[in-house]
């Protein structure tokens, strides 16, 4: 996991994780990593986003598959109401 900055460019991976998974052919599976805003909020600016990048290897043929996912982050509205000067 790493930010890459709205120019695209790629920072230095902040989050790896490695998990060893054995799939019969045609079958999913899903990993989930929770990110906590700790972690990622000093690694992003204003107009960031977030990569994750995957890669998996077929055991028979040494065959290795990439995914790659971008997230661009959303900095919630804020509204305030005065109800006294």
């Amino acid at each position: 996991l790493s930010a890459v900055r709205y120019t695209g460019i790629s920072g230095a991976p902040f989050r790896q994780e490695q998990h060893r998974r054995t799939l019969p052919p045609g079958q999913e599976e899903t990993v989930t990593m929770t990110v906590s805003y700790a972690e990622y909020g000093p690694q992003v600016g204003e107009q960031d986003a977030l990569k994750l990048t995957v890669a998996g290897a077929v055991e028979e043929t040494g065959q290795v598959v990439a995914k790659e996912l971008r997230v661009r982050l959303h900095t919630p509205e804020l509204t305030l109401t005065v109800r006294a000067p």
